[in-house]
């Protein structure tokens, strides 16, 4: 294989890898026509590529001086080899150009019935009655090669520049191409299923959260839009001048250098694919991006944090209160995703915010972000802004905590005692940001007091023993907990009033199912205080759980898994469903996943596996017993829009369980009481408000293993 090695650049050690697939050269003999954007598109990506930093690359494209002909062993061997070279810390770039299609799925895990496959120059047409393309490679087996690369510790860039479905194509004219194949051209019969409206072409398994390594995938285009290849130099000598519109516009905006984050990045090409100098039929495409990597820099390493903004068109947002866009909000104008921080061209406050739309109004430099206290108009609102940042959000939401109870006595601690003393100084900290407050009437949190140790929970004990989360002056500064705490009741409120949600007519197109891995505590060999190997103790439990459907409320205990399932219900476009998880300690939790078509339900995030005692690394243990909230959140997908994906957005605890941002940066996404009310100006809450987004809420408490055990009658050594 091929393999061009670059000046070094990057100051860490680490290795940068790439393998650049282009497959331009089919068998047009089975009716496969050839593209000629491919080749075109790997030599870009190098340009590109090599400008950024040192890559050992691996080529396979046909038409690229010293190119391995991409035939379907020698992509699958090229992503074998990243993965025995690649290490802890390493980046790996993968990029893919070519024919897409789909095929009938044979293992039961598309929501839509069909697999969505590549298409390398080796392939070959399907037997009559195999439904199966000789040489094709799977969406599985390209997510499979991704997770094995992220075993290594490496962070994995994938780039698919492919469709994979034939439905609602539109006529496209003599310089634009698509890269589909319909399936029947290479002997596939998929009419007896339903495909799904908008599949996304997306790979699935690329790997869980517990793979070392991260990745990021973007995908070129949704399948009822289909990729596009455009001849965007009619001058150039033997079809030089076509590419794949995504890898084209990808690629220039790789060139420039500025630090971005991937977000930025992906919002720039889907700003440049809705530009006026692309033709018509070929803007009609519209990105997909997946992934935990998407607001770190551009090959900056995993842990960076990029800017976060929001699409403009003249004065609509694309975004709203789900991203922390309220009423009052203050936001910076500018002219491009990859603008600078200095390059503002003016302001501008929310006037009307909706669940994902907002209205702006133009504002001076001097606007104050006040709930309920608009600032005056000034001047008119740039024509050439095309994206908002926001600079201040107005606080209108008050957590009230209780006085701390000592919780052997039941009694209000005294004044002068330390934990208490301790909690009003944070407290009137914490309130210069954020609307804390202490009283013994409304307690939205309760305070316990018991062993040096504060605890904060909807409830503070069960039965004997406390849940929740707790602080003692060891753990260092109570600020940051009560930050966590209000930016966790903040998300609560605001999906819980709109609770349901909906239109009165028409219910949610997505049924969410809920089930239950219960499993019991009597029988099992018990020691509270020297826990042993949960990994055997839950194990054993499983092998005689009983998994039924479950609607919400009551106790889990040690073991007891929750499985959250989404199924399209009616066909139309696609949608996307958010898992927001906040746990006992108020650590926010958040999973995504796209619908489409009705075939088939697919999990919403990684099964919640409960563990209310654990061992941590220092042979302890660690409590996580007491209220936990969970809401399901359904929005209809939009064309030529980013997805409603709210992965990165909502997270305040770190891995480790501790508070890792401010509440001003946490509070990213919310919901206000105002969801639900109609605007003077706005009658339509901005064109996706309560007729058009569905919450279901859940909640349970989880027991403490003590107590589940003392119920159970199970005997304690």
């Amino acid at each position: 294989m091929a393999a061009l090695f670059l000046a070094a650049v990057s100051p860490a050690m680490a290795a940068n890898y790439a393998v650049l697939v282009g497959v331009s050269d089919y068998d047009d003999s089975i009716g496969l026509a050839d593209l000629k954007g491919p080749a075109n598109d790997v030599l870009l990506l190098q340009q590109a590529l090599s400008a950024r930093g040192a890559f050992e690359m691996t080529v396979l494209a046909d038409g690229v001086d010293g190119g391995v002909r991409p035939t379907r062993q020698a992509i699958l061997s090229a992503l074998e080899a990243v993965a025995a070279a690649a290490g802890d810390g390493d980046f790996v770039y993968i990029h893919l150009s070519g024919h897409g299609t789909q095929q009938r799925d044979t293992d039961g895990d598309e929501t839509d019935g069909l697999d969505e496959v590549f298409l390398p120059a080796d392939t070959a047409r399907a037997a009559p009655g195999t439904g199966v393309i000789p040489n094709a490679i799977r969406d599985e087996e390209l997510g499979a090669a991704v997770a094995a690369i992220r075993a290594k510790g490496a962070d994995v860039w994938f780039v698919l520049d492919s469709c994979h479905s034939g439905s609602g194509l539109r006529a496209a004219g003599p310089d634009i191409r698509t890269r589909f194949v319909d399936p029947e051209t290479l002997g596939v019969d998929v009419s007896g299923i339903t495909p799904a409206a908008n599949d996304t072409g997306s790979v699935d398994s690329l790997g869980g959260d517990d793979l070392p390594g991260q990745f990021l995938a973007f995908y070129s285009a949704q399948s009822d839009e289909v990729a596009r290849e455009v001849e965007l130099d009619p001058d150039a000598p033997s079809g030089n001048g076509w590419f794949g519109l995504f890898s084209a516009k990808l690629a220039a905006r790789l060139a420039d250098d500025t630090a971005i984050s991937y977000r930025q990045l992906f919002q720039a090409v889907l700003s440049d694919l809705n530009a006026s100098d692309v033709p018509g039929a070929a803007r009609l495409q519209t990105p997909l991006w997946d992934g935990p990597m998407i607001d770190a820099t551009v090959l900056g390493g995993r842990e960076t944090t990029g800017l976060r903004q929001f699409a403009v068109t003249r004065d609509e947002v694309s975004a709203g209160l789900l991203h922390g866009l309220k009423n009052e909000s203050v936001v910076a104008l500018v002219g491009d995703a990859t603008a600078g921080l200095d390059e503002v061209l003016g302001y501008a406050q929310i006037e009307s915010a909706a669940a994902t739309k907002a209205y702006l109004a133009p504002v001076g430099t001097d606007c104050v972000a006040e709930s309920g206290a608009p600032c005056v108009r000034r001047g008119t609102l740039p024509a050439e802004a095309r994206f908002a940042r926001l600079v201040a959000a107005p606080l209108d939401l008050t957590v009230v905590l209780s006085p701390p109870i000592d919780m052997e006595t039941g009694i209000p601690l005294a004044a002068e005692h330390p934990l208490a003393r301790a909690l009003d100084r944070a407290v009137a900290s914490v309130s210069e940001t954020s609307r804390i407050e202490v009283s013994a009437k409304g307690a939205d949190i309760s305070v316990g007091a018991k062993n040096g140790r504060l605890w904060f929970g909807q409830s503070v004990a069960v039965g004997q023993t406390p849940v929740g989360v707790s602080w003692q002056p060891s753990d260092g500064p109570l600020e940051e907990l009560l930050h966590r705490i209000y930016a966790s009741e903040e998300i609560a409120r605001m999906l819980a009033s709109v609770g349901g949600g909906g239109s009165v007519l028409f219910g949610s197109p997505v049924e969410i199912g809920v089930t239950r891995n219960e499993t019991t505590m009597s029988g099992r060999p018990q020691s509270v205080s020297g826990l042993g190997d949960i990994r055997d103790e839950c194990l054993r439990a499983l092998r005689t759980a009983t998994r039924d459907t479950w609607t919400g409320g009551g106790d889990l205990n040690q073991c007891d898994q929750l499985y959250f399932e989404a199924r399209g219900l009616i066909p139309g476009p696609a949608r996307d469903v958010n898992r927001v998880h906040i746990d006992s300690e108020f650590c926010v939790h958040t999973s995504y996943q796209r619908i489409e078509g009705t075939a088939l339900a697919a999990l919403v995030g990684e099964p919640i596996t409960v563990c209310a005692d654990c061992p941590d690394d220092a042979g302890g243990v660690v409590q996580k017993a007491g209220f936990e909230q969970l809401f399901m959140v359904v929005t209809e997908a939009e064309a030529n829009s980013e997805a409603l994906d709210l992965r990165g957005l909502l997270e305040n605890c770190s891995e480790t369980g501790g508070a890792t941002r401010s509440s001003g940066d946490a509070r990213a996404a919310q919901f206000l009481t105002a969801l639900g009310q109609r605007s003077a100006t706005r009658g339509n809450l901005g064109g996706l408000g309560i007729s058009n987004i569905w919450v279901e809420e859940f909640h349970w408490m989880v027991t403490p293993r003590r107590e589940a055990i003392r119920r159970a009658g199970a005997t304690l050594e």
